[in-house]
């Protein structure tokens, strides 16, 4: 059955498609990520669950404190020299080979997808035999801390007001936060450096708020405060140079009481209260006069058992692009000219179908889809390739219906925009004088082929088995990175968002 793409004459097919992806969504897993806080940086490792245990890939774990120097593996083994020691896995064992002596573990090593796992109290009893370096770690969370790593943290008080209340949150060190809205939700994002809070969940007994919950599995601290209802109001504030956070959650004023009933012409009923929201760009922007912000797609390649390139140092592609769409989201939100749209969330694996259909749904401006793989020696590198037909010249729309457009040809209207982009996308880096940037290309891939916008190919190198993944895995260079798109987008554009 041949799929195509509708220029939306009519509304129950963009209903359809709307369901078919939530449909889709419920069917995907979505796993939690690991956090690795390092003095400099910190590195996000998948955690799989495994028989209602957690498991961690073994080479990237042991990379986050040293070097594997060597591995020789086996049908059911494998044999990892890791600085002066060897550590021995055997499929299924309960146990781990370090040096002569055996360590027993709470669960059995396995191998998955290729990768070999460890259950994650081998952060406590193997990983720091092996390295001098100051490990902390809580058993039961999804965070460690390596090194001269001086987290942060936090205790709350909630008080009664007259109209709401206030939570007074304390912080051992200054804090730079600003804040979001989403799902009902309000969010205070603390800045870049590492939090370990004393609970992960604060429940109360409130008539406004209802919890207080701690995320980090994007590697951003955050706060997440759930109110007990819609329509109140937010006021956040930092005091004693940035130590102390007061959150203020407020009824909103009472509306003006309606005309008398004797006026000729009644006055249109008041407006309910407003609810106040963060100053901060969101995904799905708060309803205003005038037409909706742009939307800019953003397609994380890869995903779930289909992990993509692979380096030296056991980085994989799909969650090195992952970063990468993570940095862009942030630096396009923060223009507030942009509405943000994923194709990938977690570690699932979206199908083509399911991506270009949300990406398509969207109607976006630009679509770009993030990749990393085999660039050279020379790194970090960065090409951006723009969509070519593989039998050369596509074949001609009819018409005579030009509203129904075969969904493998949806990229052929857009064709030279997408050259545009491209070659604005790579002279942007070029001039960004620390990236590498190739030529463009048009090469026939999967994923740009179905959309219909001006889309592109993002590829950063070099990641490969002979290479470690440091120059493009270095947060200062994809924060460089990200600001290179937004200046391009902007250019592309024409000041149209």
């Amino acid at each position: 059955m041949t799929k195509h793409i509708w220029r939306w004459p009519y509304p129950v097919f963009g209903l359809a498609l709307a369901l078919a992806l939530l449909f889709w969504s419920a069917q995907s897993s979505r796993s939690e990520n690991f956090v690795f806080y390092l003095p400099a940086a910190h590195r996000l490792v998948p955690v799989e669950l495994i028989e209602g245990a957690r498991y961690l890939p073994l080479i990237q774990v042991l990379n986050m404190v040293g070097k594997v120097s060597g591995l020789q593996e086996k049908k059911n083994s494998l044999k990892v020299w890791f600085g002066k020691a060897q550590l021995e896995l055997r499929l299924d064992e309960m146990r781990i080979r370090l040096d002569k002596a055996w360590l027993d573990l709470q669960a059995p090593a396995r191998l998955v997808n290729g990768q070999w796992m460890v259950p994650v109290d081998f952060l406590t009893s193997v990983l720091p035999r092996l390295t001098p370096e100051r490990i902390e770690y809580q058993e039961g969370t999804n965070r460690i801390f390596i090194g001269d790593t001086r987290p942060n943290s936090y205790t709350v008080r909630l008080d009664q007001l007259a109209n709401g209340s206030r939570l007074t949150i304390q912080f051992t060190d200054k804090v730079s936060v600003h804040t979001a809205a989403r799902n009902g939700k309000w969010i205070l994002f603390l800045g870049e450096r590492p939090v370990e809070p004393l609970e992960q969940l604060h429940r109360f007994q409130n008539p406004y708020l209802s919890e207080l919950r701690f995320d980090d599995q994007d590697g951003i601290p955050k706060l997440v405060l759930t109110p007990t209802m819609d329509g109140l109001n937010f006021y956040p504030s930092l005091a004693e140079g940035g130590k102390v956070l007061l959150a203020d959650v407020l009824k909103p004023p009472p509306t003006s009481p309606p005309p008398p009933l004797a006026m000729e012409k009644p006055s249109a009923p008041a407006a309910p209260a407003a609810v106040e929201t963060p100053t901060v760009a969101e995904e799905t922007p708060e309803a205003q006069p005038g037409p909706p912000l742009p939307a800019v797609v953003l397609d994380a390649a890869h995903g779930g058992p289909e992990t993509g390139a692979q380096a030296r140092d056991g980085v994989l592609e799909k969650d090195l692009v992952a970063q990468y769409v993570a940095r862009v989201r942030l630096a396009l939100l923060a223009t507030k000219k942009y509405r943000i749209v994923l194709t990938r969330l977690g570690d699932n694996n979206p199908t083509p179908e399911q991506r270009e259909t949300l990406a398509n749904l969207a109607r976006p401006v630009v679509f770009l889809t993030f990749h990393a793989g085999n660039l050279g020696s020379s790194a970090p590198r960065v090409v951006v390739y723009s969509y070519r037909f593989s039998a050369g010249t596509p074949p001609a729309l009819n018409d005579e219906a030009p509203s129904f457009i075969p969904w493998r040809l949806a990229q052929q209207a857009h064709l030279a925009q997408s050259r545009q982009l491209a070659q604005m996308l790579q002279q942007q880096f070029t001039q960004a004088g620390s990236i590498l940037a190739g030529e463009t290309a048009e090469v026939p891939l999967r994923a740009l082929r179905s959309i219909n916008a001006p889309a592109v190919a993002i590829e950063v190198g070099s990641l490969s088995p002979e290479l470690d993944s440091a120059p493009v895995n270095n947060p200062g260079f994809q924060q460089r990175f990200a600001a290179v798109v937004v200046q391009a987008l902007d250019q592309f554009l024409g000041g149209k968002s």
